[in-house]
């Protein structure tokens, strides 16, 4: 993919949520196990690229979307380490310095006919400490959000979606080549952008009213308490749709847009999942508002979670 550096700097102790370029993220330094080879079996800007060869190899055009980086100021292993003795020969604070462990990152593909559909195919890419998680989905042209339509199209090599693979397997280069492959082979055909407008269509058809807001939000703050409750009979361990600070952020945006002054006093189930969405971002709304601070490592699983609460 051709690139051009920007910064050649970077700075975390002011803002842990960056907005990068691949060209940065190839020029930071990079993460081996003690046999010298990469850590987390790929580095992340060789995930980005090799799918994106891929996309292009099947005839799509790509281009970047959204790309964080993000110190999640874990004690032993954090988002973003700043590594000294490199900086001492490249310069303070160096982007060739930093050592990025967790990174999230949109890979827009553009086929033909999606345009006036409103949304884009993409995949996303979630890069942590914990391991990989990719996912692919439309992604709406007007707020640049985010879906993913149902689980199977998200696949992981740990927890939520972890593929069914030798461990072995999951630690290497290539774990994810074969159904990525097979998104984007469906991207080509057709057969995805087909799929999500009928799911589209089928959210975007169902009514809600004020007294439907509280069906809604309350289930989210049921799956959230469950998710969370320390109580062992009651909690579920599983990723809920949103956090409690993302359904007051999420449940606000809609009330406002469509029960305030005025809006319509009604919306569609297809509104409620960009509000969520548009919340399920690492730094800023689709209007420019601070989103509450996200585990980057959640963002995809908890995408996949929202549209199966909705349907």
């Amino acid at each position: 993919m051709e690139t051009t550096e920007a910064r050649k700097t970077l700075d975390f102790s002011k803002e842990k949520v960056q907005t990068i370029t691949l060209a940065e993220l190839e020029a930071t330094y990079k993460e081996n196990d003690v046999y010298g080879r990469p850590l987390g079996g790929i580095y992340h800007s060789d995930l980005i690229n090799g799918i994106s060869d891929m996309a292009r190899e099947a005839g799509l055009e790509v281009e970047m979307g959204d790309m964080f980086a993000v110190n999640n100021l874990d004690g032993k292993r954090p988002g973003v380490a700043l590594l000294p003795e490199v900086e001492d020969k490249e310069g303070e604070r160096s982007i060739r310095a930093h050592l990025l462990r967790r990174v999230f990152a949109v890979i827009r593909l553009a086929a033909s006919g999606e345009n006036e559909r409103g949304f884009c195919s993409a995949i996303a890419i979630s890069y942590s400490q914990h391991g990989i998680q990719i996912g692919i989905g439309p992604n709406i042209h007007i707020c640049r959000n985010q879906t993913i339509l149902c689980a199977e199209q998200l696949i992981a090599n740990y927890g939520y979606r972890r593929l069914d693979m030798d461990k072995k397997e999951l630690a290497g280069a290539d774990w994810w080549r074969p159904t990525v492959e097979g998104w984007i082979t469906d991207v080509s055909n057709g057969v995805m952008q087909k799929q999500w407008a009928d799911i589209i269509q089928m959210l975007d058809e169902q009514l809600l009213y004020r007294q439907d807001m509280q069906q809604i939000f309350g289930g989210l703050m049921q799956l959230r308490i469950e998710a969370d409750t320390p109580d062992k009979t009651l909690r579920t361990g599983e990723v809920p749709p949103l956090t409690q600070s993302q359904i007051n952020h999420c449940m606000e945006r809609v009330l406002i847009k469509h029960f305030g002054k005025g809006g319509a006093g009604m919306c569609t189930k297809w509104d409620i999942l960009n509000a969520m969405t548009d919340t399920l971002k690492p730094l800023n709304d689709s209007e420019g508002r601070r989103v509450p601070g996200c585990d980057t490592s959640r963002i995809l699983p908890q995408l996949a979670r929202c549209v199966e609460f909705l349907l």
